[in-house]
């Protein structure tokens, strides 16, 4: 009965002694596996730490960009003599809810710590603030349309007083059938140019952001375009009125030197000579 006693405690003091490094095997590959998790989350937690910062820096560059252009819309806005108080007005309203709205969205960008959550954000400031696409093309036919109408009331101005010396050469007996059709053709072009100016704001000022809509946002650009065009019309007739003034008062000139006696001649040259 010893013996079969002594037998078994053998056999397990040799049972254990076989198992044993199998226990510290399986103990070590446990400790070593936790410690790869913990490795690996520190690394994963690091990796997307890094992905956050990274992407805030630049949604920050672009949200900084797209403020900076905003401001200098409210510039040229303000600037403004011409355009309809209720388009500029309109115009001011949206660029400063804009500026707001990419302040806020800043704020929460640069608060933010969830990836996901990071990554909408950072794709609302292209696809969720479609008011931005359409206001710079809005305030830049407005600024150009108002450019034009201050040309066109300065020209015209011009143009009454080239008639009143016109009208004073015919008096005189000169031929002025030529410098009539320049004046009458400066008239025409500063209408239309006029006309074209306003039809380019009243097309761009009825336009609504799209919202990502295809089809709205395809009627939007084709109505931009159209007033582009119209004020690319506005500043042609500019220019050919630009002419018809050059060539009245080159022709006015002529008309003068033709029905005086002598060259006329500076006030300041005339006291010189005496």
């Amino acid at each position: 009965m010893k013996k079969h006693i002594i037998s078994k405690v053998i056999a397990a003091g040799v049972l254990g002694a076989a198992l044993l490094p199998a226990l510290v095997f399986a103990e070590t590959s446990a400790a070593g596996a936790a410690k790869a998790v913990r490795t690996t989350t520190v690394a994963s937690s690091t990796l997307s730490s890094s992905k956050i910062e990274k992407a805030k820096a630049k949604a920050d560059q672009e949200i900084d960009r797209r403020v900076a252009s905003l401001n200098e819309l409210a510039t040229r806005i303000g600037a403004m003599q011409e355009v309809r108080e209720d388009f500029k007005q309109s115009l001011s309203g949206a660029v400063g809810g804009q500026i707001a709205a990419f302040v806020s969205l800043k704020a929460k960008i640069d608060a933010e710590t969830d990836l996901a959550t990071l990554k909408t954000d950072v794709q609302s400031i292209t696809q969720s603030y479609r008011v931005y696409a359409l206001l710079l093309p809005q305030t830049s036919i407005a600024a150009a349309a108002d450019r034009v109408v201050a040309l066109t009331t300065m020209m015209t101005t011009l143009g009454s007083k080239l008639q009143t010396r016109i009208a004073a050469a015919q008096s005189a007996g000169s031929d002025v059938s030529a410098l009539s059709k320049s004046l009458t053709d400066l008239s025409q072009k500063l209408t239309d140019a006029n006309a074209q100016a306003q039809s380019a704001v009243a097309i761009s000022s009825s336009l609504v952001p799209d919202g990502g809509d295809k089809t709205k946002m395809a009627a939007n650009t084709k109505a931009l375009k159209t007033a582009r065009s119209d004020i690319a019309t506005a500043e042609a007739d500019l220019k050919a009125g630009r002419k018809d003034i050059h060539a009245i008062l080159k022709g006015l000139k002529i008309t003068l030197s033709t029905a005086s006696s002598t060259p006329v001649t500076p006030v300041a040259a005339t006291t010189t000579t005496q």
